[in-house]
């Protein structure tokens, strides 16, 4: 028969179990609609595939025992909203790497814990996180509003933009940690812009859009070594030295931050769409 042999260690809810896969010997977190409904800890059962809906496995020790930790400190209704979200990304971003499953949840629980004690978090990089990774942010969006319906609990919007970095770096198979940094230095670079300029751009509009995806795009080639032409670069130097001013500052802060050199072929297409803001 078409089934799996399986020990249960622990029953978070009538939809998700903790479990031993006997023939794979592997521990192994199981997803079903009343996989858990009846199951006993420490007993072998026999659970048919077509039953599971989801699993993944703790590939290292350090990853069984955080999720151990967040089996015994977090509400398990948290840990399966936490998966609903996780669903969602992975049928709209495809595979999501399997510590989104620890990151996640352990983020949202402290979250709401962090609400409850009325300790709200304010995102300054909300902005840029909503232009830099449409997808996710519309994903984490479903997710603050599953939390507020369910839980009864409202992270507020700040909280979209973490959310959406967890789902980011699972999707790139990053650290949260590179993505927060990288988003941060792009908010900084924005703000040496606006005090060069002394403007405050419009951050809803099409113009600031085109600005952010241009100096991701720029910051993705410098840390990756992967530097274009730019045979206007004279051209630009001598005709937009204002610009190329500023530009200065931002090749200081991308240097000291990634601890590499910015090629002026990257600073004078940054100067051009500086100087497109000066006109705008």
């Amino acid at each position: 028969m078409n089934k799996n042999n399986f020990r249960i260690l622990k029953v978070l809810n009538n939809n998700i179990v903790l479990a031993f896969d006997l023939k794979n010997k592997e521990e192994t977190i199981i997803m079903g609609r009343g996989i858990g409904f009846g199951k006993k800890e420490n007993k072998k059962v026999y659970i048919p595939y077509d039953n599971i809906e989801k699993s993944f496995i703790a590939y290292d020790e350090k990853m069984k025992n955080e999720y151990f930790r967040i089996v015994k400190q977090i509400d398990s209704k948290i840990i399966e909203i936490s998966e609903k979200i996780i669903d969602i990304a992975e049928k709209k971003l495809g595979d999501l790497n399997s510590h989104i499953h620890i990151l996640l949840t352990d983020h949202i629980g402290f979250a709401i814990e962090r609400i409850k004690a009325g300790l709200e978090i304010s995102n300054p990089f909300i902005d840029e996180i909503k232009i830099l990774y449409p997808d996710e942010f519309d994903i984490a969006s479903i997710g603050i509003n599953m939390i507020k319906e369910e839980l009864n609990v409202d992270l507020g919007y700040g909280e979209i933009g973490f959310i959406t970095m967890h789902l980011h770096s699972a999707r790139k198979n990053t650290n949260v940690k590179e993505t927060i940094k990288n988003t941060r230095i792009l908010n900084e670079i924005i703000e040496i812009i606006e005090g060069g300029l002394n403007i405050k751009l419009n951050k809803t509009g099409y113009n600031y859009k085109r600005l952010i995806h241009h100096l991701q795009g720029a910051l993705d080639r410098i840390k990756n070594k992967k530097y274009i032409e730019n045979p206007l670069l004279n051209n630009i130097k001598e005709e937009f030295k204002d610009s190329f001013e500023i530009i200065k500052k931002i090749k200081g802060k991308i240097e000291e931050e990634y601890k590499t050199i910015v090629p002026e072929q990257e600073l004078g297409y940054m100067a051009i769409h500086i100087e497109r803001l000066k006109i705008k």
